[in-house]
């Protein structure tokens, strides 16, 4: 156990660096010696009175069954496990334990005796082990449920777990619902680690399997999807949402820990961490291909990293803003230095703040090329691939725009994309962070979604354009673009592997300051407490640090 978690350390500190690796391990160690977590955990689950009733207003959302493979379990896990799903206040559910002929008798002896008292606990045993892709199959051939909830035989379930689904399910009807999680020691005495997750982000699920559990598919389209694949295991469960993902985006979140995942340090996600990788590489890739996208991947840093191909024809017109002609040809000509892109052209828009937002749609509306760069002129060490890393998804025609990370000259991050809905309006993505850290389960390493970007840094393919609103001064702009955008069903993608320097500045939105009559035209078009999907509401509204 101990040298596991020096084993862990080390490669923390190699993918994170030293400053970032004794702060996580500080939080760690607040979660387990001093309880912080479990303090703000009691807060936020359920109380014995919600609970209650619960019970008494059941949703109407039909059978749901929970499909759990077993193969030797330790009794004491799988006994937690099924006494948390006998604590469930949504009674319509069945549990499917389908055992892959267990050699273990404990594990046997379980099963029998609590199938025997539970009537909704349905044993199955099966004359081989089929790994946990093909036990989970039989499992979810065998379910009676329109919905299909998957669950690890040796995981905890909160008791509202099924009722938030069912209530999700009877009000929303979607195909998929997920919840958000957290992890519990193997001996299971402390829970640590929440994961609060953000909305359907499908960039988000492509770099890394953040739905991962409590996730309940439509039946239907779970057969129609092909199930679980072998083939993939270690990363069964991530190649399985990708393929569901490609049949629907009916897929709904709730910001509720409701399951505890057991950090089990012999299971094969902590064994074949690579295999795992590997895996999940092979179904990106695979995905993409769906999708019609042609691409390649690689794990880096235990993340999947994609390369796709891009016509080499495409042309580039850099519109590059700023407050004298000399800045803007100096950053001009640093991007064609610095950059590979080939068919690379520029104009120079040189405004006072009232005129800016003019100028850009004026030389966005005329450009003749296929994608438009949106550069403050004091951007500087653009990385060598930075325009190329940005078109690879700016390609697409669900993309509205592209933002690559900021640093200031110390590497701390000046713009990671916008977090909506907080004190100051909006705030810029773990402002202030080294770009090395990576952050909250290590986002800033990984292509993601995110709500809006800053006009200092933005590729959009230019048939993909929708003309800034001349109303607003300064940074406020972009915002009210990418919320049009957003209605408009497009995304907004963050790219860690685009890489360049600026200083914190007003068009950034950095700190807290505000133009305030872009302030009060803002709110009077989109109001105060606006969701920002891909950001969780569990976090503080401050500082969009993912701090609780």
């Amino acid at each position: 156990m101990i040298r596991n978690a020096v084993t862990r350390i080390q490669e923390y500190l190699h993918s994170h660096g030293t400053s970032y690796t004794l702060k996580r391990l500080g939080q760690k160690a607040a979660q387990q010696v001093l309880g912080t977590y479990e303090r703000r955990r009691k807060q936020e689950t359920a109380t014995p009175e919600e609970l209650r009733a619960q019970r008494e207003n059941q949703p109407d959302a039909g059978l749901v069954s929970v499909v759990i493979p077993v193969y030797n379990t330790d009794p004491g896990m799988l006994t937690a496990l099924l006494d948390s799903l006998e604590a469930q206040t949504y009674m319509n559910f069945e549990a499917i334990l389908y055992d892959g002929a267990s050699t273990r008798a404990e594990t046997a002896d379980v099963l029998k005796a609590r199938s025997e008292k539970e009537p909704r606990f349905r044993l199955v045993r099966g004359e081989e082990n089929k790994g946990i892709s093909g036990n989970t199959n039989e499992a979810i051939r065998l379910a009676r449920g329109e919905y299909v909830a998957l669950c690890d035989h040796d995981d905890l379930l909160a008791p509202d777990a099924l009722w938030r689904a069912a209530e999700c399910i009877a009000a929303k009807h979607p195909d998929m619902v997920y919840s958000d999680e957290d992890r519990l020691t193997e001996n299971g005495k402390k829970h640590m680690d929440p994961h609060y997750k953000p909305d359907y982000c499908p960039d988000n699920l492509v770099s890394d399997n953040y739905i991962c559990h409590l996730a309940v598919i439509r039946k239907s389209l779970l057969e129609e999807a092909g199930g679980l694949r072998s083939g993939f295991d270690g990363s069964q469960d991530h190649d399985l949402f990708l393929r569901v993902a490609e049949k629907t985006d009916r897929i709904e979140h709730i910001p509720y820990i409701l399951y505890s995942w057991r950090e089990v340090f012999s299971s094969k996600s902590h064994r074949e961490l690579w295999t795992c990788l590997v895996n999940g590489c092979r179904a990106a890739v695979e995905h993409e291909a769906n999708l019609g996208r042609k691409a390649e991947a690689v794990p880096v840093n235990k993340e999947i990293r994609l390369w796709y191909e891009i016509p080499a024809e495409a042309t580039v017109e850099a519109l590059v803003h700023g407050d004298s002609e000399d800045e803007c040809r100096e950053c001009l000509g640093e991007l064609e230095f610095r950059t590979d892109w080939p068919n690379l052209t520029g104009s120079i828009l040189v405004a006072g703040e009232n005129e800016r937002i003019g100028l850009i749609n004026e030389a966005a509306r005329t450009s003749k090329a296929d994608y438009l760069l949106l550069l403050d002129a004091r951007v500087t060490e653009m990385n060598r691939y930075f325009i190329r890393e940005m078109m690879m998804y700016a390609r697409r025609d669900d993309v509205a725009g592209v933002t690559g990370v900021l640093t200031d000259r110390k590497q701390k991050i000046t713009h990671g994309g916008f977090a909506l809905g907080m004190e100051h309006t909006v705030q810029c993505i773990n402002e202030g962070l080294y770009v090395s850290a990576g952050g909250w389960h290590d986002m800033m390493n990984k292509v993601h979604n995110v709500s809006a970007v800053s006009l200092c840094c933005l590729l959009v393919k230019r048939e993909n354009w929708l003309d800034l609103d001349e109303g607003y001064r300064g940074g406020l702009a972009a915002v009210d673009l990418a919320l049009k955008q957003r209605q408009a069903g497009k995304w907004f993608v963050f790219t860690p592997h685009a890489k360049a320097q600026l200083e914190p500045c007003a068009l950034l939105l950095s700190g807290e300051e505000r133009d305030g009559q872009d302030v009060a035209r803002f709110e009077q078009a989109w109001g105060r407490d606006l969701h920002d999907p891909c950001y969780s509401p569990r976090f503080g509204k401050k500082k969009a640090n993912y701090q609780f």
